[in-house]
């Protein structure tokens, strides 16, 4: 990511990211990731989580978490039903590791 903004490492901590429990993540502007704007803006520099989206695993932590999502990505077959969704996504994770560059 540092690259894909041409800035520093430093900068772009301090401008970007926040960092909870020692999880960095992406700030939030108007309740989107704060590179949103008509799609990532960084997106060949993304993190590995986000390449992962829509299969966010916030999804099996609260049914909640899957409605939202699932309104807002049509790649999502709610008509599945959340059990089953939970099922296909816990199997994907379980056979996939992260990216890490």
């Amino acid at each position: 990511m540092v690259l894909a903004l041409g800035g520093d490492r430093e900068h772009v901590e301090k401008t970007y990211w926040r960092t909870t429990n020692g999880v960095v993540q992406m700030k939030v502007v108007d309740n989107h990731c704060i590179f949103y704007k008509d799609g990532c803006c960084v997106h060949q520099g993304r993190p590995w989580r986000c390449a992962e989206w829509p299969l966010h695993p916030s999804i099996l932590l609260d049914e909640n978490n899957f409605k939202a999502i699932a309104d807002s990505c049509p790649g999502i077959k709610a008509e599945v039903g959340y059990e089953e969704f939970c099922r296909i996504l816990r199997s994907l994770m379980a056979r996939s590791l992260p990216l890490v560059s």
